[in-house]
């Protein structure tokens, strides 16, 4: 009975051998049967699991989380729809945008024209 070994997960999630003198020395302490380690400042209790909170059938339970995927399948599409129709706005959007920058353009620029036309009539007025 005295070759066997025991292992223990570390916090950072690796084992690590227990060493062969902390088992005997709490085999001759008696300290077995408490299930403390001081040396690795293990406590062990025992947990119980109720598996009646987490539900009774296991299929159930993967019925259930289909069930949402499809749900969030179906609204991704739906959002995607969503997208195209303000991808499609935003271009007529910017078509518009674009054909009042060329008004603009234009009407500055008849603007100024004006401007010279009134400014030769008033230079030709003061001649």
């Amino acid at each position: 009975m005295d070759n066997y070994e025991v292992n223990v997960l570390t916090r950072k999630g690796g084992w690590k051998r227990l060493p062969q003198e902390v088992l005997n020395n709490n085999v001759v302490n008696g300290d077995l049967d408490s299930h403390n380690s001081e040396n690795l400042n293990i406590n062990v209790t025992e947990d119980t699991f109720d598996d009646e909170s987490h539900g009774n059938n296991l299929f159930e339970n993967f019925t259930e989380i289909n069930s949402i995927i499809n749900k969030l399948k179906s609204v991704e599409k739906q959002k995607n729809v969503l997208i195209d129709e303000l991808d499609e706005l935003m271009k007529n959007f910017e078509t518009r945008k674009g054909n009042l920058d060329k008004k603009l353009i234009n009407f500055q620029k008849e603007k100024e024209m004006y401007q010279k036309a009134i400014d030769l009539i008033i230079s030709l007025k003061n001649a």
